[in-house]
Parts: C-alpha cells; structure tokens; sequence
C-alpha cells in the first residue's frame, strides 16, 4: 500500500512540469498574437472589420478585450506597447460615439444599417469597461466612464416588458437569447448594475425561465447556439447573488458537454445537428470556442481540469491560424482555409482574451494564489515535499 502511494506522489511530481510547459505555450502564443495585433492597428486606432476596408468599433472593442485581459501577464518589454495600442484604440472606439442616440457606430461616419447600433455597442462596452479595470489612467484620460455609463442606461431603456433585449443586429442578433444575458452581463461587469435592479432582476428570472437539461448533462440555454449559454453562466456569475450562482457549475457542466473531440466547442447546442452538433462535420471556430473558454475562466473553473487544456490545446494547435500569430473564422469544410470575411482581428481578440483568461488562472494556481486576496503560501521545492512524504511512509512505525 506504502509503494501504491509512492507511485502517485511521483505521478504527481511529474505532472508539475507539463502544467508549467503548457503556461508558457499559452504566454509565447498570447504574445504573438498581441504583436499580430499591435502590428495591425490602423492608422485611426481601430482594427479592420474585413470586407469594408474600415476599422469597427465591434473589432476593437474585442481587440481592446484581449489586450487587457493580457496586459498583467505581458513581457515587461512587450507593456509599454501595449499601452500604447490600447490608447489608440479607445480613441477610436469613442470617435464612433453617437451623442444623439447615446451608442457606437459600427465606425465613424457610418449612417447604415442604424438598427445594428446595440450590436455595435455591446462590443465597444467589452472593451471600455475591460480598459476601466486595467487601465485606469488611459480611462480617466477619455473619461470612459461617462460613455459606459450612458450606453448602458441607453441599452437598459430598450429592454422589452418580458425582461428581454433583441434585433440587435443581424442573423442570430435578433436573437434574445443572446442579447439579454449579454446586456446582464455588461451591466453588472461595470459594477453599476446589481440584482436588486428591478430591470436586471426582469432578466436573470427570464434568463432561468429558458434554462433546460441536457441530454449531455448540466443546463443549456433553449437558443441554439453554445455561446448563448455562455453569456448565461456569465451573467449569472457576475451577479453576485447566491441564488443565480447555485446554476453556475451546471451551466459550466453544460458547456463541456458540447465539447468535440478535438478540444472545440460545438456551434451549436443540439445533440443532432450533423454539422454543428458536437459531433459535426463543420469545421469548428476558434472565436466560438475561445468565447466559451473565456466565460468558463471567468466563473472559476479549474485551469488544468482535463477538457480545460483540451480546448486550451485546440486554439494553441487549430489549423484556422495563420503563421504571423492571427487566428481566423475558417469556412465550413476546410479549417485551414479562412472565409472570404476572416474576421481576424476579431477572432484573434477573442482567442488572446480567453488564453489571457487561462495563464491568469493557471499562473495564480502554481503559485498558490488563493483567491480574495489572501497572502500567497509559502513555496516548497515539490521534490522535497516528495522526499518528506517517502520518507514519511517508509519510516517502521514505532507506536
């Protein structure tokens, strides 16, 4: 029994190299992927929305996502760079604020498409209030937080009387099973909004209404896509409320039941979908799976659970990237191949926000960090603790 026991101490000691390996994949490539971006920053600030030749305020809000998200685990060379890019990019994002309806644009100058501005302007809040929390001085620079706090109220006034939101934008935007868990999130991200909010309060008891099992098991949201159920974990997260987060490790258990075999998330929640089913024949979608990481990092899933460094090993190796450290939106039959509108910036933001969201948590957790900001435990060498519990197992026992 003493030598069983011997065995596993040592399977453990040797599984402490891989952890650290696999976190310094996930920096050199979160690294890449921020010079990719930098490098491709346009003259305006913003980053391009392929297909239009002009930046976009929903690009660069995701883009100023990632970039924050990375910045506390960024070279220290690499910082000042960073800096710089992300206060270029609020710039932008706040020159495709419409005063007079209290959103973004999808860019400056734009005067179509006007009902697609909530679409716009929940990416632009993405970036904002990720820039409010790591960046308070280029924040307080662009007084952000006037801009935030106005969209927000601006999309709190067009919430529906069943306590939804919808027709943000096109195809799957008209979807309230989007919208609203994205507008709670948002909301209660920035910190101005709480439960006891009656509109937040419509949207979390409608949100819950639409919850249902999964055949794979934990809870699903009723809309079609994994994403929706993602910003359904997030929004409850967020919450705070004991209550809402009693649902967080089904939805988390949820999630992962949609995983594919190759580490991705499935497109979409029907166990029988032949082509964005988990078992699918579509190619899977960096940005998909990466926003589906994000939220399962943020509501504090386990860095090194098994089907965690699945997915984590699926953005690091997918064949929809390309060479320069951009990820792309591959078409359906061919992962190496990018659509016609690769989106790469936009993929690239949401694939560097949800490994800057792993390496936070997987860095935290070899340090032995724990969470609410207790004082670090000291650090032991893992081959003297082996040592002492050999040792300790060997040792004839004198009573």
């Amino acid at each position: 029994m003493r030598w069983w026991l011997i065995l596993v101490l040592g399977a453990l000691l040797a599984a402490a190299p891989a952890r650290a390996d696999l976190a310094d994949q996930v920096r050199d490539r979160c690294v890449k992927a921020t010079q990719w971006l930098i490098e491709h920053q346009r003259p305006d600030g913003g980053w391009l929305y392929e297909g239009t030749n002009k930046s976009s305020s929903m690009d660069t809000g995701v883009v100023l996502l990632g970039l924050s998200e990375f910045y506390n685990r960024a070279p220290e060379n690499l910082k000042p760079r960073i800096k710089e890019a992300v206060d270029r990019g609020v710039s932008y994002v706040l020159k495709c604020w419409d005063s007079n309806r209290k959103m973004f644009w999808d860019y400056p100058g734009q005067s179509e498409h006007e009902d697609w501005l909530p679409m716009y302007t929940v990416h632009a809040l993405m970036g904002l209030i990720a820039v409010e929390k790591h960046f308070p001085d280029i924040a307080k620079k662009y007084n952000v937080d006037r801009y935030v706090t106005e969209a927000l109220e601006r999309l709190m006034s067009l919430q529906r009387p069943d306590g939804t939101w919808a027709n943000f934008g096109p195809g799957s935007w008209q979807d309230p099973y989007r919208c609203t868990p994205i507008v709670v999130w948002l909301a209660e991200w920035s910190g101005k909004y709480k439960p006891s909010d009656p509109r937040v309060k419509r949207a979390l008891e409608w949100i819950e209404g639409i919850l249902t099992r999964s055949p794979l098991g934990g809870l699903i949201s009723r809309g079609v896509k994994i994403d929706f159920t993602a910003w359904d974990l997030l929004a409850f997260y967020y919450s705070g409320d004991r209550y809402y987060r009693s649902f967080v490790p089904k939805l988390q258990q949820g999630l992962l039941g949609f995983q594919r075999k190759d580490g991705a998330f499935a497109a979409h929640t029907s166990v029988n979908d032949t082509v964005y089913g988990p078992n699918g024949t579509a190619a899977p979608c960096p940005h998909k799976t990466a926003r589906v990481l994000f939220a399962l990092m943020k509501t504090g899933m386990d860095p090194f659970g098994d089907r965690i460094k699945r997915a984590v090993e699926f953005l690091l190796n997918t064949k929809s990237q390309d060479p320069d450290g951009s990820w792309f939106w591959p078409t359906m039959d061919n992962p190496s191949k990018p659509q016609e509108v690769a989106c790469r910036a936009y993929s690239t933001g949401w694939c560097l926000a949800a490994l800057a969201a792993w390496l936070e948590k997987a860095q935290r957790s070899q340090q032995g960090i724990q969470r609410g900001g207790k004082r670090p435990r000291v650090p032991v060498s893992p081959a003297i603790t082996l040592v002492g519990l050999i040792a300790a197992l060997i040792a004839p026992r004198r009573f």
